[in-house]
């Protein structure tokens, strides 16, 4: 009898812990950040959104270009970038996954410049330099994307990258230049500078500007908001890559060249007026025809 309660007890028991193990497992289970939240439910998760804006660059004395269309974000690893002794340059780079918040912001920055340079690293690029002015164009688009509730290169105020990088005072006057955009924006997992910047490298155009050899600097912004809703949740960034030409060499090549221009029709002129000389040098003068003229008619009357 007592062995008999004994196996009763522990079957009891084991049924107790059985179900306790149930609802820990439904209670602890992962969420998955893309699922929207029940209806009428209360939402534990920030929702996982986010795009990209289109790739753009442009070079002096030329109309935008578009590298890539915006869309979806594409998070996925590729593995298709060369690395070094197993490990990319990126791998160093701390808090590739940390939140936006007001006070992660400039730590957000560095990650994101980090990460940057380090897919331009493994690649044997050199690193871009980061420019205050170039950041400034890209910090107040940022925030006015979020402030006007739209997504696209051109402002609201008809501007596009050019006109915004041209306030700031960062091109040179007689100087060569080329400049260009990667926008995204995104919220919870998405909203992350790891995130952003492997939906970058996923995308052909936004990878174009971020591995230019032809770039030397940039200028990153990271704020917090999103176009799409005014909720304040997750973040939006703005880059603008920039490349000024050394101003002295242009200079100095324009200084030239007025000079070949000028001398080349002086050198026509002059080999012009030699070539008119020598013809008239050439030519027999009138008097000699007449005299020459009149020996002859007197020599066959002499005969």
């Amino acid at each position: 009898m007592g062995r008999v309660v004994s196996t009763a007890v522990a079957a009891v028991i084991g049924a107790l812990a059985l179900a306790g193990c149930g609802a820990t497992t439904a209670a602890t289970a992962p969420v998955r950040l893309s699922a929207p939240p029940a209806a009428g439910a209360p939402s534990a998760v920030e929702p996982t959104a986010g795009r990209l804006g289109d790739a753009t660059v442009i070079r002096a004395g030329g109309r935008p270009r578009e590298l890539s269309l915006g869309g979806r974000l594409d998070v996925r690893r590729r593995g298709d970038a060369p690395r070094r002794d197993g490990v990319g340059a990126g791998a160093a780079c701390p808090n590739p996954d940390l939140a936006p918040s007001a006070e992660s912001l400039p730590v957000m920055l560095e990650a994101t410049l980090c990460l940057l340079n380090g897919e331009r690293a493994d690649r044997g690029l050199a690193p871009l330099a980061p420019n205050d002015r170039l950041a400034a164009a890209a910090t107040a688009y940022a925030r006015d994307l979020v402030a006007g509730s739209y997504f696209s290169h051109t402002g609201r105020d008809g501007s596009g990258v050019l006109e915004r990088v041209e306030r700031t005072g960062y091109l040179t006057r007689d100087a060569g230049w080329m400049l260009g955009e990667n926008l995204a924006w995104g919220t919870g997992g998405l909203a992350t500078p790891g995130s952003i910047m492997q939906a970058w490298m996923n995308s052909p155009g936004h990878r174009d500007n971020i591995l230019n050899p032809g770039f030397r600097e940039v200028g990153i912004a990271v704020v917090t908001g999103n176009p799409a809703a005014a909720d304040g949740l997750g973040a939006t960034y703005a880059t603008e890559f920039g490349a000024i030409e050394d101003v002295e060499r242009v200079a100095a090549a324009k200084r030239r060249s007025p000079a070949r221009r000028v001398s080349k029709p002086r050198k026509r002129a002059r080999r012009h007026v030699k070539a008119r000389s020598a013809r008239r040098s050439a030519r027999p003068r009138r008097g000699d025809e007449r005299h020459g003229t009149v020996g002859r008619v007197e020599a066959r009357i002499a005969i």
